[in-house]
């Protein structure tokens, strides 16, 4: 059977689509599917999701080919297949489109949302927490800390504080590590 030609194959076919031949005349014609493979993407389709689909339409090409209208039962194929491609895309568009639209219940997936949205009350609460961290640390501060802490508050570098306030540039580094150190345990009480 192997050594027969595609048109034979074709016309054994045409009679009896569950014979051997199919797979052989399938696999004949598989570049036509790998070239349409490698020029489209369909969300979701893996290589049996494509055999599949090649393997129906090329049943569905068999049993409508009519060699007196057209001779060339690879081009027929590859139409066929294509168009099933191009439907298959709109189809995964439509879906995208649908999916994007369904309604969703914000008190059934409150946790999903507390953790996936930027709730704005949260941000200004969280601004407070901080401005209110930082006046009470400023209380525990020593002098060499608050002048350091403050410079740093004002967008200052840790260099410019030392040249400004005449301060050895290892004593402010020792500052800034101990306020930071403050105001995270603040933060986190």
């Amino acid at each position: 059977m192997n050594e027969m030609s595609n048109a034979a194959l074709l016309v054994c076919l045409q009679d009896q689509l569950d014979s051997p031949a199919l797979h052989i005349l399938f696999e004949r014609y598989r570049p036509v599917l790998k070239k349409l493979q490698h020029r489209y993407f369909i969300v979701g389709f893996d290589q049996d999701d494509w055999n599949q689909e090649a393997l129906l339409v090329f049943c569905r090409s068999i049993a409508r080919f009519d060699a007196t209208k057209a001779p060339n039962f690879g081009a027929f194929y590859r139409l066929n297949l294509r168009h099933r491609v191009f439907d298959l895309i709109r189809r995964s568009k439509a879906l995208k489109r649908q999916q994007s639209h369904k309604v969703i219940s914000l008190e059934a997936n409150s946790d999903y949302f507390a953790d996936t949205l930027k709730d704005s009350r949260w941000a200004v609460r969280e601004q407070l927490e901080v401005q209110d961290a930082v006046q009470r640390v400023q209380e525990s501060l020593s002098g060499v800390e608050h002048t350091v802490f403050n410079g740093l508050l004002r967008g200052e570098t840790l260099l410019v504080i030392s040249q400004r306030k005449r301060l050895p540039y290892r004593q402010v580094t020792a500052a800034s590590h101990r306020s930071q150190v403050k105001l995270r345990r603040l933060l986190a009480e």
